[in-house]
């Protein structure tokens, strides 16, 4: 039986290759631990549950954007349509938007690349024997976050 790549994958590559970091995956890097997650490596830090919901609270917005822009990904790669420019922009149109979205909409290129990457991965993962595992790094460029909060992590 196929093992489908995780849900958690397709935001992390979503979120990447848009370079958005303070998406789902980008609060997690800033310190949000989510109901379901465990720390299996490392120090938990002494404040963890308090820096938590601050770092959730101060990026719901963007969390909603992440996860908005992963469903459009996942409705792009189930209907198979990532060269379907014109349908793409419906799916788009059609999907939640904030009131000041973080990012423009997302171009055709960049959908033909996180597709593209989505599917390069899958390979890999259905690749996977039982028991073996997959790591993916995320690093952290500072690109979407407001110059407000950039000014309070630099300082």
């Amino acid at each position: 039986p196929s093992k489908p790549l995780p849900h958690d994958a397709i935001h992390y590559l979503t979120e990447d290759e848009l370079g958005v970091d303070y998406g789902f995956w980008g609060c997690v890097a800033a310190g949000a631990i989510y109901k379901g997650m465990a720390i299996v490596t490392g120090k938990v830090r002494h404040d963890s549950e308090k820096k938590s919901k601050e770092v959730i609270k101060a990026n719901g917005h963007k969390i909603s954007e992440a996860e908005v822009l992963a469903g459009i990904i996942l409705i792009i790669l189930r209907e198979d349509i990532k060269n379907d420019w014109p349908k793409i922009q419906q799916v788009q149109k059609s999907a939640w938007q904030a009131a000041s979205p973080s990012r423009p909409l997302m171009t055709h290129k960049e959908i033909r690349r996180i597709c593209d990457r989505i599917e390069r991965l899958s390979t890999d993962w259905l690749a996977l024997a039982d028991g073996q595992t997959m790591t993916l790094k995320w690093e952290k460029r500072n690109r979407t976050m407001p110059s407000s909060q950039r000014a309070k992590a630099r300082g």
